[in-house]
């Protein structure tokens, strides 16, 4: 940081401020261990200088770099260099054997490869390694691949071969340098030294034929996208830290302020507990951007880090949950317990059972107390006593991570227990996996930060509780669907109809479950594709709106026997009709015949409040379909999302096998996607988005299947669909304009969610007009005999668009499975900058 006090005395809390005398004392103190550092670093590079088997006495060299930005989240240098060096070389037989001796032509690192050449008299070795110039970091930077290097300058960007000696491997001493390629293909190069042999069409330079390397330098001015990361990195680190936080908790804060508005208009006493629990979770999981951005902007993150402030914040929000858990319990083993005030949640007498009095109460709070002391152990040490070992560090970490498991399974219990003090069952079941898998989640992201890591020392996950809860805080939407499900759960308990409000609440439901697309650009966080579901969803619903059908006052059996009874009735007219306009019946018999019927669909439609007349233009048929097969919007919503988590299995399946199996810049294989520092946090959310997003999505359209537009179910999963196809190419369209990493398989993930609903949808309207039990194949002939299919009737429409969705599901993977993940690794990219800046590390 630029400063931390501002002159003698007291800093921060007490802390004595470092005088100008111990300044001038460290500064020569500092400059001899910088010295120090530099000869101890001698002997390594006189070490990579030699090379057992010496220098070849012939050699030559074919290298090429290439500058891309398009197409790529950052810039990319890729290096290609062929080496060919005679046969009988002594590391010939190394190279073609276990090839330990490429060391001795080729930096470290790339693919490489060994051959003869077609008349066996030389080996060749080709390299290719390409090198990601990253944003991020308190340097903003070079970068090397291979012989090649770059660095930037103001508003350019420098590629250089060998930017220094002693980057030339000693077996290429003495080389022939047959070919030196730079290409540059997407802007033009400013300078370039020396004189290129040839000039090609592209940006292309070569050199040709030089007994040494040549001092190759290539200038290229960096494009506007680069330039705008760049100086984001160099000079807006207070906006990057601050979009960064906006980026992630504006759909949060937005449903924050829903929520407040909800917590005012009601007058439910556990609706407005449940309300101030999804508030204190929302302000849990935006804490600690919160408080990063207050430390960077009054410039007070690294005293607060090194005093333990940060850390001592983490625990204490992970702690409030626990403690609240521990202090409502403790009151309802009181005298007072039965009385109303502890009824509910943790309190209460529901909650004083066998397994929380006791032993089994004291063993929970102990547990509790116990991982809050060592989560907050290791850190404080630190500071205050001496430095832990290594295993006090992951001790620590362990218990922070299964300190935020026990945090998260509080808050839901507390949640579940609002309305009547006892856990539903499904919120029972639910918690039953999850919480474990919570555990293991953390678990695994502390192991595999611990195994995966750059350097000999931790990372800073690890070593800090507070940055650990800011990295899993972007897992932790899951929470909040679950806590907003309680919460609609509460209103359809008291609401016959989706009133506006719940409308909102159902709304962000989908865009917080569904919609979990990166919002980075051009290196500025934007949620870009959750503001466009948040705008395009409800715009939709307004657009489409239509009159909910009255209830018709008979349960669901009765009314689909009615529907039933009211087709055959009206098919029976029908045939009738026809008799008596071909003359076979006169008059005086159509009436006869008809007349009964026409009574008896009067009296079915007056049963149900439709017009028996019949000029409001309703069917029983339409009212059936329209109010769907349970008595409320939350049992239809429900019964969706329970079709859809089965329905959506084998799409999970495949979405997260698809996503993993291969990416976009070639890595294959889970293995190779789990080696990167951010490996895990990739697979942890994947998995859980392409498991969740199918419910999720089943809950919506059930919850809304009454306002939805269409007379048949399979017209009612259009507009989700539209919202979600709105918010993934708003987010593809930004991302192709300003060249980024394509967005590939979105079309996929909308067919899917549209082949996965339309089912869905289908299932709805066969369990509404089910009359007697049996099994899949009899509840869906009336569906089939509904939709009139195989004749040219509303049917065709739903064979149509399947159609039309599997040609394209079709012609999407025929070319090959490539799948963009939806986890925005490069929010988890920038959290070293913000440790940086707290540790004191910045290069402002």
């Amino acid at each position: 940081m630029r400063r931390l006090t501002s002159g003698a005395g007291t800093g921060l809390v007490g802390i004595p401020a470092v005088p100008a005398l111990g300044l001038l004392i460290l500064c020569p103190l500092i400059l001899c261990a910088l010295i120090l550092c530099a000869l101890m670093s001698g002997p390594a590079l006189a070490d990579r200088a030699a090379c057992e088997f010496g220098a070849p006495r012939s050699s030559w060299v074919e290298t090429s770099v290439t500058i891309a930005e398009r197409g790529h989240d950052t810039p990319v240098m890729t290096s290609t260099t062929r080496v060919g060096v005679p046969r009988d070389w002594a590391g010939s037989a190394a190279l073609l054997g276990d090839g330990s001796a490429v060391g001795c032509l080729l930096p470290e690192g790339g693919r490489t490869s060994v051959t003869t050449s077609a008349d066996g008299a030389e080996v060749v070795v080709l390299s290719t390694l390409e090198t990601r110039l990253e944003h991020y970091g308190p340097q903003w930077g070079g970068g090397s691949a291979g012989l090649w290097g770059s660095r930037e300058s103001g508003g350019t960007r420098v590629v250089a071969l060998l930017p220094t000696t002693v980057d030339l491997p000693p077996g290429l001493a003495g080389a022939r340098w047959r070919t030196v390629v730079v290409k540059t293909p997407e802007s033009p190069a400013r300078t370039v030294t020396p004189l290129p042999s040839q000039v090609l069409p592209g940006g292309t330079y070569v050199w040709r034929d030089g007994a040494a390397p040549p001092r190759v330098e290539v200038a290229v001015p960096l494009s506007a996208r680069a330039a705008f990361q760049r100086w984001v990195d160099l000079s807006g680190q207070r906006v990057l830290t601050v979009a960064t936080y906006l980026g992630f908790a504006l759909p949060y804060l937005l449903l924050a302020w829903l929520l407040v508005l909800l917590h005012r208009r009601s007058g439910d006493r556990d609706e407005r507990a449940l309300v101030r629990i999804v508030l204190g979770v929302l302000a849990a999981i935006t804490s600690a951007g919160a408080i990063t951005v207050v430390l960077v902007l009054t410039e007070a993150g690294f005293p607060a880090h090194m005093i333990g402030l940060t850390d001592g914040a983490a625990i204490a929000v992970l702690a409030a949950p626990l403690c609240a858990a521990a202090w409502r319990t403790a009151r309802a083993r009181t005298p007072r317990a039965g009385s109303g005030l502890a009824g509910s949640g943790f309190g209460g007498s529901r909650f004083s059972g066998s397994r929380f009095s006791g032993p089994a109460f004291g063993a929970v709070v102990l547990a509790g107390a116990a991982l809050v002391a060592v989560c907050g152990f290791a850190p404080l040490s630190m500071r205050y006593l001496q430095n832990p070992g290594e295993p006090a560090w992951v001790a620590s970490a362990v218990a922070s991570a299964l300190l935020i498991t026990a945090a998260a399974w509080a808050v839901a219990v507390r949640a579940a227990r609002v309305p009547g003090g006892r856990t539903p069952g499904a919120a029972r079941a639910l918690l039953s996996w999850s919480v474990p898998g919570l555990a293991l989640l953390t678990l695994g992201f502390v192991a595999h930060a611990v195994v995966v890591r750059p350097a000999d020392v931790l990372p800073d996950v690890v070593v800090s509780p507070f940055l650990l809860l800011r990295s899993v805080a972007y897992l932790m939407w899951p929470l909040v669907v679950f806590l907003l499900l309680l919460l609609l759960r509460l209103r359809g308990r008291r609401e016959e109809s989706v009133g506006p409000l719940t409308t909102w609440l159902v709304v962000f439901l989908f865009v917080v479950g569904t919609i979990r697309w990166p919002g980075t650009y051009a290196g500025m966080p934007v949620p870009l594709a959750a503001l466009t579901g948040l705008a395009v969803l409800p715009l939709l619903l307004r657009l489409t709106r239509r009159a909910e059908a009255a209830d018709p006052g008979v349960s669901r059996r009765r009314l689909a026997v009615i529907v039933e009874e009211c087709r055959d009735l009206e098919a029976r007219e029908k045939g009738l009709r026809r008799r008596w306009a071909s003359g076979d019946l006169d008059d005086d018999a159509y009436h006869r015949e008809n007349g009964p019927v026409d009574d008896r669909i009067r009296v079915l439609r007056a049963e149900i409040g439709l017009d028996p007349g019949r000029e409001d233009g309703l069917s029983p048929l339409d009212v059936a379909l329209s109010r769907g097969p349970a008595g409320s919007w939350w049992a239809n919503a429900r019964l969706a999302a329970r079709y859809a988590s089965y329905v959506g299995a084998p799409a999970a399946v495949f979405l997260i096998w698809a996503t993993w199996s291969t990416d976009s810049r070639g890595r294959d294989g889970w293995l190779d996607r789990l080696g990167e520092p951010n490996g895990f946090y990739g697979l942890a959310g994947d998995l859980i988005g392409g498991l969740l997003v199918w419910p999720v999505a089943g809950f919506v359209l059930g919850a809304l299947w009454r306002r939805l537009p269409g007379r048949r179910g399979y017209l009612k999963g259009v507009v989700p669909v539209l919202a979600y196809a709105a918010a993934t190419g708003a987010h593809a369209v930004l991302n192709n304009v300003i060249g980024q990493a394509p967005v590939r398989g979105s079309l996929v993930r909308v067919l899917l969610l549209f082949l996965v609903l339309t089912v869905v949808a289908v299932l709805m309207d066969a369990r509404t007009l089910q009359t007697r039990p049996g099994g899949l194949a009899s509840r869906l002939t009336p569906v089939a005999v509904v939709y009139r299919l195989g004749t040219a009737g509303s049917g065709i429409a739903l064979v149509v668009a399947q159609a039309a969705a599997i040609l394209g599901l079709w012609s999407q993977l025929r070319n090959g499975i490539d799948i963009t993940s939806q986890v925005d690794t490069s929010t988890q990219a920038s959290l070293p900058a913000d440790a940086q800046l707290l540790q004191g590390r910045t290069g402002e």
